[in-house]
């Protein structure tokens, strides 16, 4: 049985809520990421590994000003 990566994340954001801040969703697809702009530190404890588990779980995901992903940005700018 194939271990789905998007459902481990969700339960690992949702077991350190405070690291919601660095997950991007877009607006339109509610696709998730990390934002890019994310240190490779984020907490003061040292050998802490949660900037470790987050890319591991998810990819990096830029939004626009208005929290859209490229992809639903390049396909909204066609019409």
């Amino acid at each position: 049985m194939k271990r789905q990566k998007g459902n481990e994340g969700e339960k690992y954001i949702n077991a350190f809520p405070k690291l919601k801040k660095w997950i991007n969703e877009c607006l339109c697809c509610h696709e998730k990421g990390y934002n890019p702009s994310m240190p490779d530190k984020i907490t003061t404890v040292d050998g802490s590994l949660e900037v470790y588990f987050i890319k591991k779980y998810f990819k990096p995901l830029s939004l626009n000003e208005d929290g859209l992903c490229p992809q639903c940005e390049k396909i909204l700018n066609k019409k």
